[in-house]
Parts: structure tokens; C-alpha cells; sequence
């Protein structure tokens, strides 16, 4: 890999890992999920310094094509985040639910009492 584009990528991923940093500091993300993107871009940034690393690794795998073992890796992190927000979704849902229900009987409780009063 040229230089010039080695220290171009390293550009890009410190910008990444300060806008990463920034955005729990505005409390925009959770601190799990800081320490999940902050690994990934160490990772990457890890991988950007050391030659031949991605190469070495994929070879100790068994991967023929270095480009194989980062598509694998990259669609096993894409599903987990994809299973880790649909179980947030669905534990947002039912807490929906939950409300709808108990807005409903307040609602009633409310109307009760209003009768009452007339």
C-alpha cells in the first residue's frame, strides 16, 4: 500500500475514532457502544500500521484472499449489531405496550372519576 494513501486512511480513522469520542461526550451514544466503535477503529487503525498483518492473520485462518477474511469479518459484525438492535427493539416495544396499557387506565380512571364529579 502507497504511503500517501496509508496516511490518508490514518487521517480518516483518527476523525472517526474523535467523532466516535465527541459523540459520547454530547451523550449522542451510550458508552457500550463507544467501547464497541472505539475497538473497531483501534482494530482497523492496527491493522493500517502494520504490514502484512491482515495477510498473516488471513493465512493463519485458512483464508486465501485477505479481502475474504475482512467481508467475513465485517458481515459477523454487521449481524451482531443487526441482533443486538432488534432485541433493543423489542424490548421497546413491549415498554410501548406497557405505556399504552397503563395510559389506558388512567384514561379510564380518569373519565370515572369526571362522571362522578358531574
Amino acid at each position: 500500500m502507497q504511503i500517501s494513501l496509508k496516511i490518508a486512511l490514518l487521517i480518516i480513522m483518527l476523525i472517526y475514532l474523535f467523532c466516535i469520542a465527541k459523540s459520547v461526550k454530547n451523550k449522542n451514544m451510550r458508552i457500550g457502544y463507544l467501547i464497541f466503535w472505539m475497538i473497531i477503529g483501534i482494530l482497523l487503525v492496527i491493522a493500517l500500521l502494520v504490514p502484512n498483518l491482515v495477510d498473516n492473520i488471513s493465512n493463519f485462518i485458512g483464508f486465501e484472499i485477505p479481502l475474504n477474511m475482512i467481508l467475513c469479518a465485517a458481515i459477523f459484525v454487521i449481524l451482531y449489531l443487526i441482533f443486538h438492535l432488534m432485541t433493543l427493539i423489542s424490548k421497546e416495544e413491549k415498554n410501548n405496550t406497557l405505556l399504552v396499557q397503563e395510559i389506558s387506565i388512567l384514561k379510564e380512571r380518569v373519565r370515572k372519576l369526571e362522571e362522578k364529579k358531574e
